[in-house]
């Protein structure tokens, strides 16, 4: 018998145990697979300082960053469960520059583009991943999932789609209330056939 997949799901909201939380537990626990949520609401996440440091070393800045960076690599893929506000929520932004940094440091062996290694990626294109978005009207303007999995896909991510638009990910109405997405049953399901396709091409 095949182990089974090892899920880290990394929840952006600002709100703790808000409404993309909810939607990644109800998902993940009808999942055929072990896994991990981690709100980034309740976490310290400081910004970049450029510092270039992590050119050759863990970033150095002393927040929770890299516990969730050593929980990624020990996972088999990840679910970025986030909501929409005007854009996309600004610890989540934050979280993902951090790792698009060293990516691009290491890249470029420094801030500066000197092409030095351009075929590196922070991830092997082996560890798989998938988009869920809350969102108050159900609605997602494609430039904000574009933008999120140009940034994830850059990093080595594989891009697990969905096979309904907006394609890159899954868009579920939420509601503004905590809990208020349980109520949606449809784009609930819709995360979980995601979640299984995710699960299916681990373990194919």
């Amino acid at each position: 018998m095949k182990p089974r997949a090892k899920l880290l799901a990394i929840v952006g909201s600002q709100r703790v145990d808000g409404n993309s939380y909810f939607l990644a537990k109800t998902v993940l626990e009808s999942a055929k697979a072990d896994y991990e949520i981690i709100q980034l609401a309740d976490k310290k996440i400081e910004f970049c300082n450029i510092c270039e440091k992590c050119i050759n070393s863990d970033c150095v800045l002393e927040d929770y960053f890299n516990n969730i960076f050593e929980k990624i690599k020990g996972a088999d893929g990840i679910v970025f469960v986030l909501p929409k506000y005007i854009f996309v929520a600004s610890k989540f932004v934050c979280f993902l520059e951090r790792l698009a940094t060293i990516n691009h440091m290491r890249k470029h062996a420094g801030y500066e583009i000197t092409f030095k290694n351009p075929e590196y990626r922070l991830f092997s294109g082996k560890k798989l991943s998938c988009i869920f978005v809350a969102s108050g009207t159900g609605k997602v303007e494609k430039e904000t999932l574009r933008i999120v999995a140009e940034y994830i896909e850059d990093l080595g991510l594989r891009l697990v789609r969905h096979d309904q638009q907006p394609f890159l990910g899954v868009s579920v109405k939420a509601g503004d209330a905590k809990g208020e997405i349980l109520e949606n049953k449809k784009g609930i399901e819709n995360c979980k056939k995601l979640a299984e396709k995710l699960i299916d091409s681990i373990t194919k």
